[in-house]
């Protein structure tokens, strides 16, 4: 889906947002059924009920969860989000700019995994609070080029695959000395390397040979997934496609391109099953 939202443009929340995409409208996490995405709203308002919410340098937004009194469980928004890729599901984040104000748009964002901080709960007692690790997805575009001209790792076609299903299915807990972004990265790597031995340097949409070869050797194809706006960040190989450039865009832009994620998802759906 093509959200209508433009980063850094400000948007009112109740008549923008939920009026025409539905959700939760008091919620920081609103998780519309009918829509594509998942709605985050961090800024005004988070510190007075023990919510930190913190954006790095690097563009990160640590996020802490639902859950106002007592340990924060893995469930409702959290669990949404932790499980937001294999949802299939966009996590758009806006801040508050004043109570009861606008919300400016910040863009799309990747859970690359979560920790357990010792923080105050509304009533001022510790507790333990899910924080969440959202990387940007401009950030995660730039690294799916990079990918897509690495040679592919010295292993098996097996053992890709079950690289590329454990990184789709394992939202790992956040390590010390391991940034969000390197984590995201490592797990969309696993997907890509998958999905390209899969395609075998072939075009999964159009079916002709890849259009050269890279430095590195490898018929050059790019990862597409089919149930999300961005072409970044992990997902299930059973909704990513290995296709030429060209397939690409038409799988973003085209006029039939409903028609041809269809017949992409199905394509997958058999080599998968094979």
């Amino acid at each position: 889906m093509h959200w209508p939202f433009v980063i850094h443009q400000s948007y009112d929340r109740r008549m923008d947002i939920h009026a025409r995409f539905g959700g939760q409208q008091q919620s920081g996490i609103s998780t519309p059924v009918r829509s594509p995405g998942i709605f985050i709203f961090t800024g005004q308002g988070a510190g007075a009920i023990g919510y930190k919410d913190q954006h790095l340098p690097d563009g990160t937004l640590r996020y802490t969860g639902q859950g106002q009194t007592g340990d924060m469980q893995m469930i409702s928004g959290n669990a949404a989000i932790r499980d937001h890729s294999l949802l299939g599901k966009d996590l758009l984040v806006f801040t508050q700019q004043a109570k009861g104000g606008l919300v400016r748009f910040d863009g799309l964002f990747a859970c690359s995994g979560w920790e357990i901080e010792r923080q105050r709960d509304q009533n001022g007692a510790e507790r333990d609070a899910i924080v969440f690790n959202l990387v940007p997805f401009q950030e995660l575009e730039l690294e799916g080029d990079q990918l897509a001209l690495e040679p592919p790792p010295p292993t098996t076609p097996a053992e890709l695959r079950a690289r590329a299903y454990q990184a789709a299915t394992n939202v790992p807990v956040a390590k010390a000395n391991n940034s969000p972004a390197a984590i995201l990265f490592q797990r969309s790597r696993a997907v890509r390397d998958w999905v390209l031995e899969r395609a075998a340097g072939v075009c999964e949409g159009c079916g002709n040979p890849a259009p050269f070869t890279t430095s590195s050797g490898r018929p050059f194809l790019e990862a597409h997934h089919i149930r999300r706006l961005s072409d970044g960040g992990p997902d299930d190989p059973q909704f990513v496609a290995g296709i030429c450039p060209n397939c690409h865009r038409r799988a973003h832009f085209s006029a039939d391109k409903d028609d041809f994620n269809a017949e992409l998802l199905s394509t997958v759906a058999t080599k998968e099953a094979a």
